[in-house]
This record gives structure tokens, sequence and C-alpha cells, in this order.
């Protein structure tokens, strides 16, 4: 016989020991992209979930108290009215953040990030995007604004200009608001954040009245689903 056809002490021949590998190292691939996968998706969901509880939170913060809580979005690398990065407490950039702009009608209410002003950040996934990669621009059900979603942010200012904020006010209503911190009337407050991590699309939409509901994209009906 010749060497490659010689038995190992199990029993195979060299050439099936290589195709056993092959096989196996092709397996361990497959399970590996298909864990990485669920892992980035497990991560983006966490987040989404977080920005859900984050208006939960500042509609809560709000009533409790009586003053104003703006989420601010960094989509399309948008910041406050006046352009003030969004920065958590240690100096980092994140893509949402909660301010207590405090009582209306006080001497900070101004709806701008302000030195000494409390926040709270959200950090993101490093995969994480504003927009969409599979929904092409379909709002997700809820969100009746006449903004694109193409920037990541559906919210709109009273006069109907794309904005990247809301407004909680003392009632735990929600309100939309212009540059110059004029508040809408109830209803204003609507908009959808839209995510995407490469795999899945995500919205979050926020109704005028201050609900949340999470929707991800249906790649195989092409809908949103909640």
């Amino acid at each position: 016989m010749t060497r490659q056809q010689r038995r190992t002490g199990s029993g195979m021949t060299l050439i099936e020991v290589s195709v056993v590998l092959a096989i196996a190292s092709a397996l361990l691939g497959i399970a590996y992209s298909s864990m990485s996968s669920w892992r980035r998706n497990e991560s983006t969901t966490a987040f989404v979930r977080s920005v859900a509880d984050l208006y939960r939170f500042a509609a809560a913060e709000a009533v409790r108290k009586e003053s104003v809580q703006i989420v601010f979005l960094a989509a399309g690398g948008a910041g406050d009215p006046v352009g003030t990065a969004l920065l958590d407490s240690n100096g980092g950039s994140v893509p949402v953040l909660l301010l207590d702009d405090g009582p209306i009608g006080s001497a900070g209410q101004n709806c701008h990030i302000d030195a000494g002003e409390e926040i709270h950040g959200l950090s993101a996934p490093a995969d994480l995007n504003w927009g969409f990669t599979f929904s092409e621009g379909a709002k997700a059900p809820g969100d009746s604004t006449g903004i694109a979603n193409t920037s990541g942010s559906s919210f709109a200012t009273p006069s109907g200009a794309g904005s990247t904020w809301v407004a909680f006010m003392p009632d735990g209503r929600p309100l939309g608001f212009s540059a110059g911190c004029g508040m809408g009337q109830l209803g204003s407050g609507n908009g959808g954040i839209y995510l995407t991590n490469g795999l899945r699309d995500f919205g979050i939409v926020l109704n005028p009245l201050g609900g949340i509901r999470i929707h991800t994209w249906n790649t195989g009906s092409g809908q949103w689903r909640s």
C-alpha cells in the first residue's frame, strides 16, 4: 500500500481525515457567522429598548420634577438647536441624550444644552447607524409626520421642518419645538427614530400622546412588524 492509502489508527485514510477537517472547518465558520449576527442583533435590540425606556423615563421625570425634559438625537450628526454636540458626563459622544431643561419659564429653560444641566446619554453598539438598510424609507406604523426618515429621525418642528428632538412637558405629553424653543400644540411630538446594523432595520415610534412602539423590518413580507 502507498503512504496515502495507509490507514490511521482510527481506521481512516489521510484523505478521509482531510475531508472531515475541511467539513468541520466550514461548519465552524458558518456557526461563527451565525453567532456573530445573533450578537449584533441582540446588542442592537438592547439599545433600541434602551431608547424606548429613555422616552418613558423622560415623561416620568417631567411629571415628577414639573420640568421640561428633552430627548436629542445625533441623527445626521445633529446636536441641540444651537449646534452643541451630544456628549455624556464624561465628554464622550452619544447618539441619544436626555436633558433636564428646568421648569417652564425658568432662567435656564431654553431648549439648549447648558453647562451644569442634568443629562443622561446612551451609548450605542459600534456597528449601529442612523437610517435604514432594507426598508427603503418606509415609515413604521404610527409615524405620521411629513418628514422623511432618511437621516434616522422623522420628528418635526411646529412649522413642519425636520428636527432631531422632542420635549416632554410637565404633564408628560411630548411636544415638538422650534430652534427658538417655541413649543408646538398637542400632537406635535409624534415622530420616529430609524436605526440599522446592516442586518436588520429598527423603528421606534413615539405617538402624539406619548405611547412608544418598537418595530423591526421584515424583509420577507416587506413590512414593519411590532
